[in-house]
């Protein structure tokens, strides 16, 4: 690993842990081993650095979808494939996870830059966008439906994190895909 690689994986553990805001680059610097200076070599500050992580861990939640979504052929299968891509990408990535949670809230990063990588929520719609043509999901706005589904598996990541559902993680998983499932096909539970 490089300087600038350990600069990145310290910066990210503590911004998932402590905030952006409330991580200096001076604890940046420490926690990697390397002079505050040498974060400046690389990022122009701070906010470069939460910026360019946070198109990092977006790059990386995408491919994990992705790769989720092309093993599977039906909108019913690709959706469940989704869903569960998420909390894959939270089991094997959790510092990622957490901070794509929490670095949108902080004003300080966003996905405006031409370099950024879509946001997964259009994946999700334009899956919903098929099933609905094919007739197996109902006729809603696709987006409105994927923010939906997207909130709660991101509520479901943070009971999972926080310990507080009386479930084992499978069954908060498992109930989580129905619930998305008959959202998208707009039956009750």
């Amino acid at each position: 690993m490089t300087k600038r690689d350990d600069i990145c994986e310290a910066a990210l553990t503590l911004f998932a842990e402590n905030g952006i805001e409330a991580t200096t680059t001076r604890e940046i610097a420490e926690h990697a081993g390397a002079a505050e200076g040498t974060l400046y070599r690389h990022f122009d500050g701070k906010a470069d650095l939460a910026q360019w992580l946070y198109r990092r861990c977006l790059s990386q939640l995408r491919d994990t979808l992705t790769d989720a979504d092309e093993e599977t052929s039906t909108p019913t299968e690709r959706l469940e494939a989704l869903v569960r891509g998420v909390f894959d990408f939270y089991s094997s990535r959790p510092a990622s996870c957490t901070y794509l949670l929490s670095a949108r809230k902080s004003g300080v990063v966003g996905t405006n830059g031409n370099d950024a990588p879509p946001s997964p929520i259009r994946l999700f719609a334009s899956v919903l966008d098929e099933g609905t043509q094919q007739g197996v999901f109902r006729e809603t706005s696709s987006l409105l439906v994927a923010g939906w589904i997207l909130a709660m598996v991101q509520r479901t990541v943070l009971f999972l994190k926080t310990d507080t559902l009386p479930l084992r993680t499978q069954d908060a998983i498992d109930q989580t895909v129905d619930a998305a499932r008959r959202l998208a096909m707009g039956r009750p539970g």
